[in-house]
């Protein structure tokens, strides 16, 4: 799910297959990347999410997950999900990030 928001100009709207799958029982795992979204090439700004059917289920995917990133990497960087989450977190810096992306949507 790559380009959140840049099809309709708002993430929730964009997120609609998502929720679409979900809310029909489907077994969900979404990748999404936010790197053009915030300008953060190399920056490995994203998101691997799973829906579970129950906590049972939620704690195997955990168990395999921790299984596997374990051998990659202990300490992902940081900057880029800071960077992200002060916009996104700030009423002020998130309006203002909503309209310079419009401007050059353009």
């Amino acid at each position: 799910m790559a380009y959140q928001g840049y099809t309709s100009g708002n993430c929730d709207e964009d997120a609609y297959a998502v929720r679409l799958f979900e809310n029909a029982g489907f077994p969900i795992i979404t990748a999404q990347s936010f790197a053009k979204n915030f300008g953060l090439y190399g920056q490995r700004v994203g998101a691997l999410s799973f829906i579970c059917s129950d906590p049972d289920e939620k704690a195997r995917v955990v168990s395999q997950l921790k299984v596997i990133a374990r051998p990659m990497y202990s300490n992902p960087p940081l900057a880029g999900a800071r960077i992200v989450d002060t916009i996104l977190s700030r009423p002020e810096l998130k309006k203002l990030w909503f309209e310079v992306k419009k401007k050059f949507e353009t």
